[in-house]
């Protein structure tokens, strides 16, 4: 039999523990959005350039504007010569002493000579104060492996897209912001990478990459003086995610306004606060959380299919 003194040691570690899981919550929600002062981002990036991948839409795009905003000179790298052409003349109107420069990469090639020829020269030879790895790609809709909708391909691009890029040009700013000892790499994640998230398979596999492959960068790192955070947002209202505005999606340009001011804050965050309270349900025990997800993407798969028959039908 178990004595009384050995089960009154375990249920105060399992106290312990949970009051632990409650104030470290606790934390993440109050301090970088209430509590902490934004430290001054020209001391922790150390140079003037800042590069923005899959910087046309979205999150990218509201990075790039509000790093513009903060007397950044801009390298903008994202698919669409035509989008970035659009997106440039955008920030050259309201930021008018920021320099702009743009890249044409469909990132979705893995060809490292192509890296070497048409995007890692224009990073060498600018001082890169702050690189934010934001180009990714998600499915339609949720939906099992086999049968996700474009095939091999589009599994093989959403690998590609959420891995090889971020892994590529990290390795490729740090030599010179070790040698400045500081410098800024900001990684944007997902939500998805928290838990198993049925029927977005590859999507949240790759994401939990970036998560990890951050952890282990601040840990190789922890030396110098470069700042390495990661942003795993919830619901953001982007073409992307096809959410509409809500308290809890924001409009891009809300999110990052909240997001870049943890920068030097906190390593990893939600990057909102509704989106850390959200984030709680992260919590939640595996058995529990798993279904909650798994009956959450039945839904949107089912509504999506319902609205291309629909659609279909229409033609």
């Amino acid at each position: 039999m178990v004595c009384q003194c050995t089960l009154n040691t375990l249920a105060y570690f399992a106290l312990s523990y949970i009051v632990y899981r409650f104030v470290w919550a606790l934390y993440t929600i109050v301090y970088p959005y209430l509590i902490a002062s934004p430290p001054d981002l020209h001391k922790l990036a150390g140079g003037k350039w800042a590069v923005v991948t899959g910087s046309t839409d979205g999150i990218g795009k509201a990075y790039a504007f509000e790093l513009a905003k903060n007397g950044f000179n801009l390298l903008l790298i994202s698919r669409t010569q035509s989008k970035l052409d659009a997106t440039k003349e955008e920030i050259k109107k309201e930021h008018k002493n920021v320099e702009v420069e743009t890249i044409s990469y469909d990132f979705s090639d893995a060809n490292l000579n192509d890296y070497k020829k048409e995007v890692l020269p224009a990073i060498e030879k600018r001082d890169v104060g702050i690189l934010v790895n934001n180009v990714g790609l998600s499915y339609d809709y949720p939906e099992i492996l086999h049968k996700v909708d474009g095939g091999l391909q589009h599994l093989a691009n959403v690998g590609i897209v959420n891995i090889l890029p971020t892994s590529i040009l990290t390795a490729a700013v740090l030599p010179q912001m070790v040698q400045r000892n500081n410098g800024v790499i900001v990684n944007i994640s997902s939500s998805a990478a928290y838990a198993k998230m049925s029927l977005w398979a590859v999507y949240s596999a790759s994401k939990a990459y970036v998560n990890h492959f951050a952890n282990i960068l601040r840990n190789e790192y922890a030396h110098t003086g470069i700042t390495i955070q990661t942003i795993c947002p919830m619901m953001v209202s982007t073409k992307m995610s096809k959410a509409r505005v809500s308290f809890f999606a924001p409009n891009t340009t809300n999110y990052v306004r909240s997001a870049i001011r943890t920068i030097g804050v906190i390593p990893e965050t939600t990057g909102c606060i509704q989106h850390q309270i959200q984030s709680m349900i992260f919590g939640l025990p595996e058995l529990v959380l798993d279904l909650l997800i798994t009956k959450n993407s039945q839904a949107v798969r089912a509504a999506a299919l319902r609205k291309r028959e629909k659609a279909a039908k229409a033609q």
